[in-house]
């Protein structure tokens, strides 16, 4: 037994030694700072690439042409690896872009590949590097004026002080977006505009001491003035309790009452009651809508016993959803909830008679 034993951990030693020098071989190194390299992908075909990080910094990789490439980013060397993120078009059009903080001389993995095994055509890809920023802190209530030029990067970081809802947005001429990044400078999302113009804004959910950094570069190709501002809003505390119809809050016609989803799958639910009338009346004409930017959403009207009347998604601006029904008196409750079980941010909600 102890022989088979040993000859199977032998078998996989060099199951493993091998492996990992057919993958060394079939890696190609990418150099950042250096010039693009091209090639051409087939159907269904994986390019490896490695990028050894020089120094502490924030490390792009990206390919450009007319070919739609997804990339992949891994630590480690051959077999050892560990998958670190993904992405499909975050770069110009239909090219792939992962931006990483890397460590001084650790290893980096890339996986070039179509978006779909029926994929191929010519690309180019390259890495860059440039070195860690010193960030403005932004001041809630404050605004910060400046210049950017063309192909440069501001960065701002802010400090949660309690829960609650942040936004940060730009104003001015410029075409602007906003990389926003966690404390450890992990890219988490880029914001394109939908703000005023052509101005950049994000809302996020934060925590008490949340730190979060930004990156704002414009994509004009001039250089122009700016201004940026963050704003905080604290979560009503009536709102934190409304997760299920039992506890659903008065809903309040003509105001825009935030709404707040905190968790993956979570509801908020709100109560309305028709006005009652002395004379028959032939109902209520109802409307309920949602507005924002970050979350694409979903209302749901119900009866006082629980039964759905109506539902939608899109009616709105955007991603937002609207009903606008007549009512009878009575009772009825709203719900409003993210289309994706895996969505959180802040929307308001708006109701009225019409």
């Amino acid at each position: 037994m102890k022989k088979n034993h040993v000859l199977l951990f032998s078998l996989i030693s060099l199951i493993i030694f091998v492996s990992s020098n057919l993958f060394a071989q079939n890696t190609r190194e990418l150099r950042a700072g250096a010039a693009p390299v091209s090639g051409t992908l087939s159907p269904g075909e994986e390019i490896w690439y490695s990028v050894r990080a020089a120094e502490t910094s924030i490390l792009t990789v990206e390919t450009f042409g007319s070919t739609d490439t997804y990339l992949e980013a891994y630590y480690g060397v051959g077999v050892e690896r560990s998958f670190i993120t993904e992405n499909d078009d975050g770069g110009e059009g239909t090219n792939a872009r992962i931006e990483l903080f890397v460590t001084a001389d650790r290893e980096y993995l890339f996986k070039l590949r179509g978006y779909n095994n029926e994929i191929s055509g010519p690309f180019r890809i390259m890495a860059a590097s440039e070195p860690m920023p010193s960030p403005t802190e932004l001041r809630f209530g404050s605004v910060h004026k400046g210049t950017l030029d063309p192909d440069a990067s501001h960065w701002y970081s802010v400090r949660a002080r309690e829960r609650g809802t942040l936004t940060v947005e730009t104003f001015g001429r410029i075409n602007t977006n906003i990389g926003v990044y966690d404390a450890q400078y992990d890219l988490l999302w880029i914001s394109y505009g939908g703000g005023m113009g052509n101005n950049a804004i994000v809302e996020i959910p934060v925590e008490p001491d949340q730190v979060f950094i930004f990156r704002l570069m414009g994509y004009n190709d001039v250089t122009e003035n700016y201004e940026i501002a963050a704003n905080f809003d604290t979560i009503p505390p009536d709102r934190e309790r409304n997760i299920e119809r039992s506890s659903a809050v008065v809903m309040k016609l003509g105001e825009a009452v935030p709404v707040y989803l905190h968790n993956p799958g979570e509801s908020r639910w709100f109560r309305y009651e028709t006005p009652r009338h002395e004379t028959p009346r032939t109902g209520t004409r109802f409307a309920v809508q949602t507005r924002g930017r970050s979350v694409d959403t979903m209302l749901f009207l119900y009866d006082s016993q629980g039964n759905l009347l109506f539902e939608d998604d899109d009616s709105g601006e955007g991603v937002n959803a609207f009903i606008f029904e007549r009512l009878d008196d009575g009772v009825y409750f709203i719900e409003a909830r993210a289309f994706s079980r895996t969505a959180t941010g802040r929307f308001t909600l708006h109701a009225e008679t019409r």
